[in-house]
């Protein structure tokens, strides 16, 4: 994130903070893109016969809305 000239640049641990706060906003329930390593992930459509076989075992296609790659793993059900 860019800073603004003008603003003093945090020193020591003010910077520390900021990263940790950005890290626990992550939802743990979205996976990780192999290709960029973000968490912004979306389910994708499914496409292909393959993907239908592969729903009913719990792998899902998803895709990335960062670099919009397409990748397949385990879907994660949250329990209550």
């Amino acid at each position: 994130m860019a800073q603004d000239p003008e603003q003093p640049v945090p020193q020591g641990g003010e910077l520390d903070e900021e990263v940790d706060v950005e890290e626990s906003a992550v939802d743990p329930g979205r996976p990780r893109c192999p290709r960029c390593g973000w968490h912004n992930t979306r389910i994708s459509h499914t496409r292909t016969m393959v993907d239908t076989v592969l729903k009913a075992f719990s792998m899902r296609a998803f895709r990335c809305r960062s670099c919009g790659n397409r990748f397949r793993t385990l879907r994660r059900t949250t329990k209550i």
